[in-house]
């Protein structure tokens, strides 16, 4: 919380999981794209696109959706990404169901296929490619989090 204090903008919009969502909003005064306390469709249709990032999604697939969600930071938890299987019941889990409901369905006149990886794990991996800095920088990393610039 202390780097996004000293670090960034005032009005710089972050996104990432509900629950860490409040405590930035709360320590930092940040604005934040996906609110943890207000409950709405819109709002809940917002954070599934956010979740994303959690999801076996593109980084260019998640690159649109950052940038038409006027993302300016990504804030990724390794607890999340990397977390065990839950009897279909962790984050990746639901989120990997919904995929691959929405890969079952046409969207637009297209089909959603899935990565075989995770957009958390292979942002992480590719920084030393060019073409996913220009998109998605590293800025910041702790043991819990990562925290990446969004480019649009």
């Amino acid at each position: 919380m202390e780097w996004i204090s000293s670090s960034t903008a005032p009005e710089a919009i972050f996104a990432g999981s509900m629950q860490l969502m409040a405590g930035v909003k709360a320590c930092t005064s940040r604005p934040i794209s996906n609110h943890p306390h207000f409950e709405d469709k819109n709002l809940r249709q917002k954070t599934e696109r956010i979740y994303k990032i959690y999801g076996k999604y593109s980084i260019s697939n998640v690159h649109k959706m950052a940038c038409s969600e006027s993302i300016n930071y990504l804030i990724l938890e390794d607890s999340i990404c990397f977390a065990p299987k839950k009897d279909g019941c962790s984050t990746n889990e639901i989120i990997d169901n919904s995929q691959f409901f929405q890969s079952t369905t046409k969207n637009n006149n297209n089909i959603i296929s899935p990565t075989k990886d995770r957009f958390c794990q292979a942002v992480k991996v590719q920084q030393i490619n060019e073409k996913i800095v220009k998109k998605f920088k590293l800025v910041f990393e702790n043991q819990t989090f990562k925290i990446y610039r969004v480019f649009c």
